[in-house]
């Protein structure tokens, strides 16, 4: 059972790579998967340690039935950077476009008589206030971390897309629920489609929260905005985004000066080891050294890509670049 996905010379050309839909959408996923019994409870055990889902989510849980992804919210309201901006898009989604999805979602899962009061004007502010519960319990704590591991996913899959072209990126998708056989994209799960981009591309979106599974997202409501296909994060389990968080200080202290300044500077647009040595003038240790400092500071993100490793930076180390 699988989706397969057929691209055109025209969708490859088109292929998008974002770093989240934002922290709106990974709560919603976030509660889809603490209500998924079919997802291992092993799955980001050191985060489902620390939350729990409480009354005052009530509105938001209604819409995602155990067992199913439930109501598409974050289709509905799009890529958002902030969680107010994510809330705010949730209160203005169209009444009948929450209620195609309600539908879509209610043929497979019988949704609650509280979830269909959510689509009316008068419920919207209260699935609001559910979704900021949500957020607070579930992401916020974990927030700037996930950020930034989401960001160094993307600039790794960037990298791939420019250095060696989208088949190459789609097929370093490949894994156990995915496999790429051009011109067609299989996910390897539960039901069976067939989707035409049609020209349009798609979109690769990383997620901490999807799961093990890959989510296909298609608006119903627009048939020319761009597909999302939602990823599984790389090894977010083992990324210490859980853990309380250090301090800075004595790592920041230790940027000053113009030496990690240029550094940094360096590292604006990703890269390996080996060329920041190169862009910097230094050596390839104290290229490791100075990486090792600016990642304990929180300012850059460091993944492996292949047998070398890419420095990317953090929203917060651009904001320091920037700034200065």
């Amino acid at each position: 059972m699988s989706w397969r996905i057929h691209f055109s010379e025209d969708d490859l050309a088109r292929i998008q790579v974002s770093p989240t839909m934002g922290p709106l959408a990974e709560t919603v996923l976030a509660v889809g998967l603490l209500r998924c019994p079919q997802q291992p409870r092993t799955l980001l055990g050191e985060w489902r340690g620390q939350v729990h889902l409480t009354p005052g989510m009530r509105p938001l849980t209604a819409l995602l039935p155990p067992g199913c992804h439930g109501v598409d919210l974050p289709t509905l309201t799009g890529e958002q950077a902030t969680i107010e901006q994510g809330l705010q898009a949730l209160l203005d989604v169209p009444r009948e476009h929450l209620l195609v999805e309600m539908e879509y979602t209610d043929q497979r899962h019988r949704l609650p008589a509280l979830a269909w009061a959510m689509a009316e004007s008068g419920g919207r502010p209260e699935l609001a206030e559910a979704a900021r519960a949500a957020y607070q319990e579930l992401v916020r704590p974990f927030w700037p971390r996930i950020r930034s591991y989401l960001h160094a996913e993307q600039a790794t899959r960037r990298r791939t897309l420019a250095r060696e072209g989208p088949g190459a990126l789609l097929a370093s998708l490949q894994g156990p629920r995915i496999r790429w056989r051009p011109p067609v994209l299989e996910v390897l799960r539960p039901g069976h489609g067939e989707m035409e981009l049609g020209g349009r591309g798609i979109a690769l979106v990383p997620s901490v929260f999807v799961g093990k599974e890959p989510s296909l997202h298609e608006n119903p409501n627009d048939v020319d905005e761009v597909p999302r296909l939602v990823l599984p994060a790389s090894d977010a389990g083992g990324a210490r985004l859980w853990a309380a968080p250090r301090s800075r200080g004595s790592a920041l202290a230790a940027l000053v000066g113009r030496n990690r300044a240029a550094v940094l500077q360096s590292i604006a647009d990703g890269c390996s080891t080996t060329e920041l040595a190169s862009r910097a003038g230094i050596s390839l240790a104290a290229a490791s050294q100075h990486a090792a400092v600016l990642r304990g500071a929180g300012l850059i993100a460091t993944r492996r890509q292949g047998g070398a490793v890419l420095h990317v930076l953090t929203p917060l180390g651009a904001d320091l670049l920037h700034a200065g």
